[in-house]
Formats: C-alpha cells, sequence, structure tokens
C-alpha cells in the first residue's frame, strides 16, 4: 500500500494536469496496479 507520504506526492502528479481530481477510486488505482506487480 501506498503511505500517505508517498500518496500526496503521487497526487501532485496527477492533479498537476487539471484533469485528475481528488477522488478515493484514484488513490485505488496505483495501490491495485502496485499490488499486481508484487505479486
Amino acid at each position: 500500500m501506498l503511505t500517505d507520504n508517498t500518496w500526496k506526492q503521487l497526487k501532485i502528479l496527477m492533479t498537476h494536469s487539471g484533469r485528475v481530481y481528488n477522488k478515493y477510486e484514484h488513490r485505488m488505482t496505483p495501490e491495485g496496479i502496485l499490488y499486481r506487480m508484487r505479486t
């Protein structure tokens, strides 16, 4: 799982484009990708 600090940094990159807004699903997507890469 992403730590809160890592998520804050990633969220800044994602919202910089102006297309992504703060939704819970946006945090779950990268966590799911990282989970699949680890298993």
